[in-house]
């Protein structure tokens, strides 16, 4: 498995009806991109200022899978749609299982 962990902090324009049109939107690429095998998404609880916004998991089948995904159209759409009119910043990590320690 290969896992592409994010964390995503919004602007102050970014509403709850924005945060969970994103979650939304990241949730439902699954069955949408090959390879792209699952994805758990959730919010900060609010409960320390400075923290990200959103934090999201996505399972890959492979390296190969990830790659394709970045352009995939399904995932730009989200990206351009959803995430980048409210994103403040990100810091993404790619893991794979069988080199993770």
């Amino acid at each position: 498995m290969f896992f592409h962990v994010g964390m995503l902090t919004l602007t102050d324009e970014a509403t709850a009806a924005h945060r969970a049109a994103i979650v939304e939107a990241l949730s439902a690429l699954p069955g949408q991109i090959p390879g792209l095998l699952g994805a758990k998404v959730s919010t900060d609880a609010g409960l320390t200022p400075g923290n990200a916004h959103l934090m999201f998991t996505m399972t890959f089948d492979s390296q190969d899978s990830w790659r394709a995904y970045g352009s995939h159209p399904a995932h730009v759409a989200v990206a351009t749609e959803h995430i980048k009119p409210f994103l403040a910043s990100k810091t993404f990590v790619q893991i794979d299982e069988t080199s993770a320690s």
